[in-house]
């Protein structure tokens, strides 16, 4: 049986790109300014902070054995990780396709981060209904 406090590829997945995201959101993101200054506050602030919820609910679980409830208003952890990772990756995709232009480098790394995490909520999600299974 495997160590419960090894993260899995998902969670490592996860983790890391929430890192990235909330790391690169003070780059330069479009307009000559990070997503946290003015005119892109708070909307392009979202991303990073969906990087960010992910990433704090797998570390606070997997290292600091923070017991939080299983479900959440009828969610589990895995639906929400899912939901928030597709909702930046639409947002990300949003952000690209705006006539800025300049798209700076850290929209960029927003896009990307957005991207891993669906990929490590999907990963997530496989894994731990798989755990379940066998």
């Amino acid at each position: 049986m495997a160590d419960q406090k090894t993260p899995t590829p998902g969670e490592i997945t996860i983790m890391v790109a929430g890192a990235v995201m909330l790391i690169f959101s003070f780059f330069d993101f479009a307009l000559k300014t990070s997503a946290w200054g003015k005119g892109l506050f708070p909307i392009a602030t979202l991303l990073p902070l969906y990087g960010l919820v992910m990433a704090l609910q797998i570390a606070l679980t997997k290292f600091a054995s923070v017991k939080l409830p299983d479900s959440v208003l009828g969610f589990t952890w895995e639906q929400i990780h899912l939901s928030l990772g597709a909702m930046a990756a639409l947002m990300a995709l949003g952000w690209m396709l705006t006539d800025y232009p300049f798209k700076g480098i850290g929209l960029w790394f927003q896009a990307f981060g957005a991207i891993a995490l669906i990929v490590g909520a999907v990963l997530l999600q496989r894994e731990r209904n798989t755990g379940a299974l066998g």
